[in-house]
């Protein structure tokens, strides 16, 4: 963020970004030809706009001169649309105004001093009367302000100084200023024709002297924002950013920190509105140059007047003083003694312990296939499994998936991409494929809708599919047995075939002895395996866990009624690390077993036609397909029976 020397702005360039150092006008003697020969061919342009007539030079831009010493080029281009267009409040100043006049009087020109922010200059208005003006109070009030010039003068940065000695220290954060579009303030005003103002100049244009367009401008430019959102946070990282002077201050690095916050995801997705640096830490109709640090009372986020700030009437109106609590600059790395890291570790945690394992399984049982790895019962199971689908009800009894369930798995699938991709999108909104994702959607508001509905119908998916497990489980405790009895709630939840009881644990842990070799056959699975029963209660956690989490994020100004700030702060890691959690297991294990596993590469149909592929019936459901059998009345061939 270091300002570069060799920038080739000056004074009057009206591009709306950081100047960095202002070069010297000239040295004597040293570019005099070029000089005389602008003279010779350059246009002469309206002396009302430019009195002096230094654009007759200034406007080229090739005007410049390298400094063999300081090793940099000077340029000395002055953009004569900002000076002719009067588009900014800089360009009804004479060059004298501020450069003084014996230097810059002769050419080639004297050394020319530093220009000094504060001084007096002297404004032409309307009617060639002349009236005083300064910036000596705004410099008053930065003297009294955390930003003192003292303070500024004395900041020392990793990459070198910012400004050439005697520089005004106004530069640290002003460039040219620029008249901001009227139509960000009068929409009405978007384009100011040759005609918009005739009316007014009836009699302002004689009569009254003023300058109307001009003087609008000014005005609509100073109710708007000096800069955009990121703009004025890259302002504030030259200082809060650097490493040196985040080491001697013992500062954070708030301006990463807001990058990544909300606030400042939504500046990077093109978000305008959205809250920047000074909407806190300059109170409402406060001048910016009296910022204080946050343990000065006068502060607007010292920790009496930041709920104020917070529940402004352009921030967050309505919203309950513990919503101040937010940790808007939460920084997880640097915060080891909070109770948000805790969390954090936590999930960190749990992923570790829920993926690990399932991983471990993946890359063993692929590494099986490679090797050419068989157990000794894999084809007597095959024989089986073609002698089920040869009986009449074979295909139908080995259907692992109704058609309800299809349908919802489905509904799942749509509704876990879309949520997946707004939400990934927004949370690495500093990424390229991010920003061209929340563009394709029609930018941020639609983005947050889109995701905030498909989590609202994911929820409603979620109780729907719990009323069906419901349904089942109270159809299976009305059946009845042999003796005529009805089964009754606890042997029906036994027959579910999603519950993981201790005998599935054993079964996993058998697993992985034969999968490292300990153990000569694996174990036989019923209808679901021990990885799709842990698959499928992973569903069950995560929508709950990101549902509830999901709905105090998006009515955070309501709830703060009810709840501490600090649980938003909480919600959001929670929010953010389960989003983590449910995508690699969907996007690396789930996407492995129905997609590229060898045994249904390159799909497995059991979610479309509700069949799974004879081989892998075979290889993970033999339990399920010996239970087939054995309703159906289907026998191994005698000569299979004793393998």
């Amino acid at each position: 963020m270091r300002r570069n020397p060799d920038d080739a702005r000056t004074a009057r360039n009206v591009a709306p970004q950081r100047r960095p150092r202002l070069p010297a006008l000239g040295t004597r003697g040293r570019h005099w030809p070029v000089v005389l020969a602008l003279l010779a061919l350059g246009p002469i342009v309206s002396r009302a706009a430019d009195p002096e007539n230094c654009l007759l030079c200034h406007r080229f831009r090739g005007l410049s001169r390298y400094d063999t010493q300081a090793n940099r080029v000077h340029v000395f281009f002055i953009d004569p649309d900002y000076v002719e267009g009067l588009a900014g409040p800089h360009a009804r100043l004479a060059c004298t105004a501020c450069h003084t006049r014996n230097e810059v009087a002769v050419i080639p020109h004297q050394p020319v001093s530093r220009v000094g922010c504060a001084q007096v200059c002297h404004l032409t208005a309307p009617g060639e009367m002349e009236r005083l003006f300064s910036h000596a109070n705004v410099a008053a009030m930065l003297d009294q302000s955390v930003h003192s010039q003292r303070l500024l003068s004395e900041l020392t940065f990793s990459h070198g100084p910012l400004l050439d000695p005697n520089q005004s220290q106004c530069l640290c954060c002003h460039d040219e200023p620029v008249f901001r579009s009227p139509a960000g303030v009068v929409p009405s005003l978007s384009i100011l024709g040759s005609r918009t103002f005739d009316r007014c100049d009836v009699c302002h244009a004689g009569q009254i002297p003023v300058d109307v367009a001009y003087y609008l401008r000014h005005i609509t430019a100073r109710l708007q924002p000096a800069r955009p959102t990121l703009g004025l946070a890259q302002v504030c990282a030259v200082c809060h950013a650097d490493p040196s002077i985040l080491q001697r201050y013992k500062l954070k690095n708030t301006v990463a920190s807001y990058v990544q916050s909300f606030h400042g995801t939504a500046a990077l997705l093109g978000e305008q509105r959205t809250a920047d640096c000074l909407s806190c830490h300059v109170a409402a109709g406060a001048n910016a140059h009296l910022m204080f640090g946050r343990t000065d009372p006068r502060s607007s986020v010292s920790p009496q007047n930041v709920a104020s700030t917070c529940r402004s009437t352009a921030c967050h109106p309505g919203a309950e003083p513990q919503f101040a609590d937010v940790s808007v600059h939460l920084d997880l790395p640097t915060a080891r003694a909070t109770l948000e890291f805790g969390v954090a570790a936590a999930f960190i945690l749990l992923t570790i312990g829920t993926f690990g394992p399932s991983l471990l399984l993946c890359v063993l049982e692929l590494v099986q296939i490679v090797i050419g790895r068989h157990h000794h019962e894999r084809r007597s199971a095959l024989v089986l499994v073609q002698a089920v689908l040869a009986h009449p009800l074979g295909r139908r009894r080995l259907t692992r998936f109704t058609v309800s369930q299809r349908y919802q798995h489905w509904i799942l699938v749509l509704l876990f991409v879309t949520l997946a991709l707004t939400g990934f999108a927004l949370k690495f909104a500093q990424r390229g494929w991010a920003q061209s994702v929340i563009g394709a959607l029609g930018g941020l508001a639609a983005a947050r809708n889109i995701h905030h509905w498909a989590g609202i119908a994911l929820v409603l998916g979620f109780v729907a599919h719990c009323g069906y497990a419901l349904t089942v489980l109270f159809k299976l405790a009305g059946q009845r047995g042999p003796d005529r009895r009805r089964r009754g709630l606890f042997p029906a939840i036994r027959k579910l075939p999603m519950i993981v009881w201790p005998t599935d644990l054993k079964k996993g842990y058998a697993l992985l002895l034969y999968l490292v070799g300990l153990r000569p056959d694996p174990p036989t699975f019923g209808r679901f395996t021990i990885k799709e029963k842990f698959e499928y209660i992973g569903v069950f956690w995560g929508t709950t866990l990101l549902g509830l989490t999901g709905v105090l994020l998006w009515g955070v100004q309501f709830f703060s009624a009810y709840i501490n700030g600090r649980i938003f702060s909480i919600a959001l890691i929670a929010h953010t690390y389960e989003a983590f959690l449910a995508i690699i297991h969907v996007g690396i294990l789930h996407i492995v077993n129905v997609i590229f596993a060898p045994n249904v590469f390159p799909l497995s149909p059991a979610t479309i036609t509700g069949f799974t592929p004879a081989a892998e019936l075979a290889e993970s459901h033999r339990e399920f397909v010996a239970e087939a059998a054995q309703e159906l009345g289907v026998a191994l061939p005698e000569g299979l029976q004793d393998e």
